[in-house]
Parts: C-alpha cells; sequence; structure tokens
C-alpha cells in the first residue's frame, strides 16, 4: 500500500503544526506520495517549496483557542467537500522552559491550554468526521519527555505524559468505529521549531546530551516522519508509542549540573 489513493482519491491528511519542523516535514513526504494535504497552524509553512504546493494549503488557527479550533476544521470540511481525512497528524505543541520552583501559572496555562486541551479537541473534531467515514488513522507527535524527565522542562514533560495517556484512551473508544491511534515520541532534533525552547544552547547540556545518545547525534525531523508513515497504514495496532530517540531511553536524559549547583 502506498499514500496514492485511497477511494480513487488522493490520500487525504491532516497535520496540526505544519509550518515547520516534524510537521513541515511530514507534509512534505505525503505530498511527495500525492496526497492531499492541510495544514493547521499559527504560521504559515517557511519552507517555499512546500508553501506553493496547491496540495498544501494552509488554515491559520491557534490551538489555545477552541473557537478557532472550531471554525478551523470547518474550513477544512469546505476544502475536502465534507469528506474526512483519511489520516491526522496531531504535531502541534509548544514548551517553556525554567526551574520547576519558579515555574508561572501563565506557563501552566499556555502549556496546557496548545498540548493537551488543544489535542483533546482536535481529537474530537477529526474522529467525529473519522467515525463517519468509518475509518481513519490519528498519529499524535508525542516525546520521550512522557516517559523520562527533563530538567527545566517539567510542565512540559507533564503535557506530552497526557499525550501519550490520550493516545492509549482514544485508541480505545474509537477502535469500534475503525479508528486507529498512535502516537510516535521523538528524543531530540536537530531541527528545532520556534514555539520550541532549546536548553541545548548551553554547551555543558549539549555535550550532555550528545553522550546520553547511543547514535551519537540528534535526529532529524524526516527520520520521525518514516515513523508516521508507518502508522498511517498500520492495520492491526492501536494504543501504540514507537520511541524515535537514537537510543536515548536506553539511557535516560536528565541533566542536573548546574541544578546542582545552585543547592551547595
Amino acid at each position: 500500500m502506498t499514500f496514492a489513493s485511497i477511494e480513487s482519491q488522493p490520500l487525504r491528511v491532516l497535520i496540526t503544526g505544519s509550518s515547520s519542523g516534524i510537521g513541515q516535514a511530514c507534509a512534505k513526504a505525503f505530498i511527495d506520495e500525492g496526497a492531499f494535504v492541510i495544514g493547521l497552524d499559527r504560521f504559515l509553512p517557511g519552507d517555499n517549496e512546500v508553501a506553493v504546493s496547491p496540495a498544501f494549503p494552509s488554515v491559520l488557527v491557534d490551538l489555545a483557542h477552541p473557537s478557532q479550533i472550531e471554525t478551523a476544521f470547518m474550513e477544512v470540511d469546505k476544502l475536502w467537500g465534507g469528506l474526512a481525512p483519511h489520516v491526522f497528524i496531531g504535531c502541534a505543541s509548544i514548551s517553556r522552559a525554567g526551574h520547576f520552583l519558579d515555574t508561572t501559572l501563565e506557563d501552566i496555562q499556555a502549556l496546557l491550554d496548545v498540548n493537551v486541551r488543544g489535542m483533546v479537541l482536535c481529537g474530537q473534531q477529526v474522529g467525529r468526521r473519522m467515525k463517519k467515514a468509518g475509518e481513519g488513522r490519528i498519529v499524535h507527535i508525542t516525546s520521550v519527555a512522557a516517559v523520562t524527565a527533563w530538567a527545566t522542562e517539567s510542565i512540559y514533560g507533564v503535557t506530552k505524559g497526557a499525550q501519550a495517556s490520550l493516545t492509549q484512551a482514544m485508541a480505545i473508544e474509537l477502535a469500534p468505529f475503525g479508528i486507529l491511534v498512535n502516537a510516535v515520541a521523538p528524543g531530540p532534533l536537530e531541527a528545532r521549531s520556534p514555539s520550541m525552547v532549546s536548553t541545548r544552547n548551553d554547551p555543558d547540556v549539549l555535550r550532555h546530551d550528545l553522550e546520553r545518545t547511543p547514535l551519537g547525534r540528534f535526529g532529524k525531523p524526516e527520520e520521525i516522519v518514516e515513523a508516521v508513515r508507518f502508522l498511517s497504514k498500520a492495520t492491526w495496532m492501536t494504543g501504540q508509542t514507537i520511541y524515535v530517540d537514537g537510543g536515548m531511553l536506553a539511557t535516560g536524559l536528565a541533566y542536573i549540573g548546574s541544578l546542582r549547583r545552585t543547592t551547595t
């Protein structure tokens, strides 16, 4: 099976967080296979080669605002003539960095609004449409931070854990409708989204993270795409997470050098 067509039509793929990073890499890969891709994002795609493609219209939406999500899906319905997406890729997330004791209520709320509530509401919207169609594939982009602590990104880890739990819950409840729900959990990547912070700007943290990665380098968005493509055509797999991390989870990730110094 390829992404050429289903029901004699191009595969319909809907992607949140499509303007950069993993989301844009997914869009390009599916477009190259002949899919009709729609992006949902706060920003327009930055890669002109992808942005000008007639197979990649973008709908502007801030997932922090429920009313915008509902409006965005109405626009998607117009673009696809009321047809449901075959594949939905939930890639949009934001992050904030800072010591746990200093994390502000504003940052906590922002992370929960986009990473958790936004994913829930998008899942409801796309799930209802796939239910009517009788089939569908949902792929969430979570993180290894869902299962291991990242120092100075505690609330981000909380939201990623919530996404992993949501993946399992949705898989159970949507299975009777022919909808498969899985996730891909990347480790640190070379590419960085403008919505995501990077603690690796600290040379000591960068060294530490690389030493904890057995394959000796960070990942590329295209390597995450390969796992997404697999899950987009899986037929007897749901509620699962594929970790694509260069072996990082085998060694862990919890840099505490600078944190330890703050206590002495």
